[in-house]
């Protein structure tokens, strides 16, 4: 017999306590760098709304499976946040050679994380597991290598007294999008993981 699984209800589903937090945040991030606020804070809300839609989409076609449900549910609200973190960085970067080369590393970094989901899972699981450890060492070459880029920037042009708030709130998004991955792990999934 299946077993049955628990429901999520409506009132329960935390859509709009999330689409409420990346407002917030969305709209504090909108504020640094100072130029193009009302911009800014457009692109931030509307992100928001873009979210809180995604999130009710994935309450409608999980609401039975909780667990897949709140995890999916946090992986857009990881996603989010990381957008929310960087995009100060980003932002005073734009439109010089630093923006671009931090994008395209970003990019692909996010999207090595995406195609390595299991082995973060399995890292985040088992924690003396190898993986673990090259998770640190990656996070921590990340830093140096995107660190070094914020760096050079900063001291190639006059950059404002935001930019070294705006570089540790882009290492929080790092960090966010580095862990994001193991939220699109099944529950059987992370189970089998375990056992590895």
């Amino acid at each position: 017999m299946k077993q049955q699984l628990p429901t999520v209800s409506f009132s329960k589903n935390r859509v709009f306590i999330t689409l409420f937090l990346h407002v917030v945040i969305g709209a504090m991030s909108s504020f640094a760098p100072e130029e193009n606020v009302g911009t800014w804070m457009k692109i931030n809300i509307l992100l928001a709304l873009i979210l809180g839609l995604t999130n009710y989409i994935l309450w409608i076609i999980h609401k039975n499976d909780s667990k897949r449900y709140f995890s999916l549910h946090s992986f857009v609200m990881m996603l989010g946040v990381a957008f929310y973190m960087m995009a100060p960085a980003f932002r005073s970067l734009y439109p010089s050679m630093f923006f671009w080369i931090l994008l395209v590393v970003t990019i692909g970094f996010l999207v090595f994380l995406l195609l390595k989901r299991d082995e973060i899972t399995r890292a985040l699981v088992n924690p003396q597991d190898a993986w673990f450890k090259k998770i640190v060492f990656g996070y921590c070459g990340v830093i140096f290598i995107l660190g070094s880029t914020l760096w050079a920037y900063m001291l190639a042009t006059q950059t404002g007294p935001f930019m070294p708030v705006a570089i540790m709130l882009f290492f929080i998004g790092i960090f966010l999008i580095m862990v994001s991955p193991a939220m699109l792990s099944t529950p059987k999934r992370v189970r089998e993981l375990e056992q590895l």
